[in-house]
Order: structure tokens, then sequence, then C-alpha cells
């Protein structure tokens, strides 16, 4: 349990909470990595060059997900293990 109040969390961090509340569990639930490479996230029309980038992985609860940016990536986690099923 956080030392803030819920309104004062980052919303990534709110997003995560919904998703696994504390309870009468042990271990790691959700990892969140950010990692580079070459040619990742080339996806917007005006890169027509090769190029070094990085982005984020998300998974837990049976989903994984790679996105350029965090939010995104957490957003879209969410929803998937909202889809499956899971809390929140």
């Amino acid at each position: 349990m956080s030392n803030k109040q819920w309104e004062r969390l980052n919303e990534i961090d709110r997003t995560v909470r919904r998703i696994h509340p504390p309870g009468m569990t042990d271990g790691v639930h959700v990892t969140i990595q950010y990692f580079t490479g070459f040619e990742l996230f080339n996806t917007r029309p005006y890169h027509n060059y090769e190029t070094w980038s990085g982005g984020w992985r998300v998974e837990g609860h049976g989903v994984k997900v790679e996105m350029e940016d965090l939010d995104d990536a957490v957003k879209v986690w969410a929803q998937k293990v909202k889809g499956k099923g899971g809390d929140a």
C-alpha cells in the first residue's frame, strides 16, 4: 500500500494496482522492462532510414505487450488482461 493518496499516484501506478491489487499472494506479478535495439519501433511514416530505438515490455497475468512508450504499453496490457477476465 502506498503512502500517497490514490489521486496522487502516477496513472501507470494506478493502472497496475487496479489490475493486481494486494492480496494473499507472494511473488512478481507484473514485470516492466525497458529495452533497446535496432529497428524495434520504426512505425512512423517519415522514418525512411535505419535507426536504433527503445521500448517497453510489460508482462503479467499471461499477457505480454511491447510498445515504444510506457504509458501506451501499460494501457494496452491492462486492456488485454481485462479482456481475459482479469481483475480491474
